[in-house]
């Protein structure tokens, strides 16, 4: 008798405990139906295994929530907003709710005579950028692709490749201010301002009525200290049709941080919402107020932070087994469901033996 050996044993104790037991092939039934059932099942597999394989070299965007504990972050407003008034009867002033305001000449804006009217070839940019801001969305939150792939040479107004004829019509008031992260107030009002203890006033009765017209265009209102992306209000143009017009932007500026997977530190910037409002002012009709273009913003104390992040290869393996598994089981439920099918619609014949007729008895 042959000895066995300490091996055969743990193999014997192994196989025991084996949990998927093989049938001999000799009382294995193959059927057509079978193979047809199996030769879908993988196709199918196939085709889920490509669209997860696709699913996860890709990338996703993940938000992250949290309580903004910056305080003492010191901002910069961009803006380059061109008014169809002379800059002789414009003002620009800036007020914050704790008391702090100033002009444009305390704040570092420039004022420069301008045209309203712009080049062909400004014209044709401006199209084409507010056709991509229509498309992407122009309102809320950008997003981690629409703030960091668009070219940051393709939101800027480019300079005029041809001269505007006649004479200037227009203020282009462009600069950037450093503002307190407190709720404040920005407007262009017709009228130079006169700051005193209680705050300022505008010199709005000397501006003849006639120049009055506060049709203008925003190329650029960002809240961050580099030209990157397209904001909020960027591209926007509004033709006054009465001359005592007043446009109110309220603004909502959100602390942001975006980062992709090419950036090894992420991008600080404030995107904002906005809300727009235009009214006519009428002292007659009891609306108050002067003409001009406002922009009033508060920031909200949530940071947003976006990272664009790729995807768990431990969550793509189970994925993966989770799709063979699942057509498997599928596949098998369906085989079984045509088999009975094909036995319930099939003649039934009997087994039993037929018996002998009787010869009739003379």
């Amino acid at each position: 008798m042959r000895r066995v050996t300490k091996h055969e044993k743990v193999a014997e104790v192994f196989a025991k405990l084996d949990a998927f037991p093989k049938t001999l092939d000799d009382a294995k039934e193959t059927s057509s139906s079978g193979g047809a059932v199996t030769m879908l099942a993988a196709v199918l597999i196939t085709l889920l295994v490509g669209s997860e394989v696709a699913y996860y070299t890709g990338t996703e965007v993940r938000y992250e929530y949290e309580v903004d504990r910056e305080f003492q972050r010191n901002m910069n407003m961009r803006l380059d907003i061109t008014v169809a008034m002379k800059c002789g009867y414009l003002g620009a002033d800036y007020v914050d709710v704790s008391g702090n305001s100033s002009d444009e000449t305390t704040r570092g804006l420039v004022m420069e005579p301008s045209h309203f009217d712009l080049a062909p070839n400004q014209k044709e940019w401006l199209a084409k950028f507010q056709e991509s801001k229509k498309s992407m969305g122009s309102r809320g939150l950008d997003s981690l692709q629409r703030f960091l792939t668009i070219d940051p040479m393709s939101t800027l107004m480019p300079a005029a490749t041809s001269v505007i004829e006649g004479e200037h019509d227009a203020c282009r008031i462009h600069g950037s201010i450093p503002i307190a992260k407190v709720a404040a107030n920005f407007h262009i009002t017709a009228g130079k301002s006169i700051h005193h203890a209680r705050g300022h006033a505008h010199l709005a009765h000397i501006v003849p009525p006639n120049e009055v017209n506060f049709s203008h265009r925003i190329d650029r209102l960002s809240f961050s200290d580099e030209e990157i992306g397209g904001h909020t209000l960027d591209g926007d143009c509004q033709v006054a049709d009465d001359r005592f017009s007043m446009y109110q932007y309220f603004i909502k500026v959100v602390p942001t941080s975006t980062q992709s997977l090419k950036q090894k530190q992420p991008f600080i910037s404030n995107q904002y919402s906005v809300t727009e409002q235009k009214t006519v002012v009428n002292h007659n009709r009891g609306s108050g107020g002067l003409p001009g273009v406002y922009f009033k913003y508060d920031l909200e104390p949530i940071t947003v932070r976006v990272v664009e992040v790729r995807r768990s290869f431990v969550r793509f393996l189970i994925r993966l087994c989770g799709i063979a598994g699942g057509v498997f089981a599928t596949s098998g439920m369906l085989h079984q469901t045509i088999t009975n099918m094909i036995v319930s619609f099939k003649p039934q014949t009997s087994n039993l033996p037929s018996s002998s007729p009787q010869k009739a008895l003379p």
